[in-house]
């Protein structure tokens, strides 16, 4: 077969907000056969990194491999096992601290501020790591860095960071939620947000809930 899955699932406790189980990460290999592209779908959605290249040719992320939420592809002779990170949520010291820091991604979106919409700059063109239009795990540099804002609903700060390879981590009482960017939207679980550039920082809105928004500036 082109692609196989190992599936580790852990017996750990649900995710408090979001309803769903706390997984461990999964494992996909996918081979492109006579060099030709080969797609492998995904049972769960998550951040995904090459594990172990398995081909004599070259496995360049953005080039000859890449990945989506429903899928990761092949291309010009990569053969290699993926992880896919799945499991979203951190420690958590109690029930309720545990859905105030969810509250941070899911309840009330991540970032935002519409007014700043007017100052986006898609600079994707402009870096040398995109490597062309199916380079879907390309980050931009202006998601690149450490955020902060503050959460109305629940009274809360709370510090968001996107590494340039996608992982996305945010912070609020000693709370840690996980996502990942991806087609230039950043994912929890199984909510999106669209992603915009504004003078301070960043924008979000969670699809499906263009009211979900609070306003992130760059610390770093």
């Amino acid at each position: 077969m082109d692609c196989t899955r190992t599936l580790l699932y852990a017996c750990l406790a649900g995710a408090g907000l979001w309803g769903f189980e706390a997984r461990a990460d999964d494992t996909v290999t996918c081979e492109s056969r006579n060099d030709r592209y080969q797609s492998c779908p995904l049972v769960t959605a998550g951040y995904v990194t090459l594990e172990r290249q398995l081909s004599g040719t070259a496995c360049t992320q953005g080039r000859t491999w890449d990945y989506t939420r429903r899928e990761i592809w092949v291309d010009d002779g990569c053969r290699a096992s993926f992880r896919v990170h799945t499991s979203s949520s951190g420690h958590h010291d109690s029930d309720h601290d545990a859905k105030v820091a969810a509250g941070m991604l899911i309840g009330a979106a991540i970032l935002g501020a519409i007014a700043s919409n007017a100052h986006k700059k898609d600079d994707k063109y402009d870096d040398d790591r995109y490597q062309g239009a199916r380079h879907t795990s390309y980050v931009p540099s202006w998601m690149i860095g450490t955020f902060e804002g503050y959460n109305a609903l629940y009274d809360a700060d709370v510090s968001l960071t996107i590494e340039s390879g996608g992982r996305a981590t945010a912070r609020s009482r000693g709370q840690t939620i996980n996502g990942w960017i991806n087609d230039g939207r950043l994912n929890v679980g199984d909510t999106t947000f669209d992603i915009d550039q504004s003078r301070e920082g960043l924008v979000t809105s969670q699809v499906g809930d263009r009211q979900n928004e609070v306003r992130y500036r760059r610390v770093r």
